[in-house]
């Protein structure tokens, strides 16, 4: 299938943040679906238990580290900032992105609480970026909401290097925030960490 213009937008995020790690295990369209279903299946089971995006964050958090690449994501978000973060630093906003990140997709995924339907579509072969994996949402008297996901196995390990909605990368976007904040800030690292760590 030919990439369309705005996966290769979205793609360039990806293939950035991935652009420190070489190790390719031929990464092939059946391995990265079976990850993709896995990864669904694991957040509709927790769409369907009762609660908010607050009291689910925890546990988005849990399944975001165990399927896709939090570090590179968090080092790519920082930008140019990160080589001048402390190693200390460094681990405090990995850890803090992380957080951060699973509280907005909590309540972003929250709209689409109970039984969501949501099939695996289409792959898309992205080169050496990864492989695209489509899996559109169905929403009542709406078009489907379109998700795509990268997913990589250049880290080491097949994970999620990116997640597409509706034409949006989440790495891109959350770069882009990222150093708004950080310039809201006037470059404090450690104040955008506590920022990030912040009950909201």
């Amino acid at each position: 299938m030919i990439l369309r213009r705005r996966h290769f937008l979205a793609l360039g995020a990806a293939v950035a943040a991935t652009a420190g790690s070489s190790v390719s295990y031929a990464l092939s369209p059946e391995e990265a679906r079976a990850h993709v279903q896995a990864t669904l299946d694991e957040i509709l089971s927790l769409l369907r238990e009762p609660g908010s995006g607050e009291s689910r964050a925890p546990k988005l958090q849990a399944i975001m580290e165990r399927r896709a690449n939090m570090p590179l994501l968090a080092k790519f978000s920082a930008g140019r900032n990160w080589r001048e973060m402390s190693s200390g630093d460094q681990s405090d906003f990995v850890s803090a992105f992380s957080r951060y990140i699973s509280v907005t997709y909590a309540r972003r995924f929250d709209e689409y609480s109970g039984d969501p339907k949501i099939l695996i579509g289409k792959t898309i072969d992205a080169g050496r970026k990864g492989i695209l994996v489509e899996s559109p949402i169905e929403v009542p008297d709406r078009e489907p909401v379109a998700v795509e996901w990268l997913v990589s196995d250049r880290g080491g390990r097949i994970e999620i290097v990116d997640l597409i909605i509706e034409g949006i990368s989440m790495a891109a976007s959350q770069r882009e925030e990222i150093n708004a904040m950080l310039e809201k800030r006037n470059g404090d690292v450690k104040a955008l960490i506590a920022h990030l760590r912040a009950p909201s």
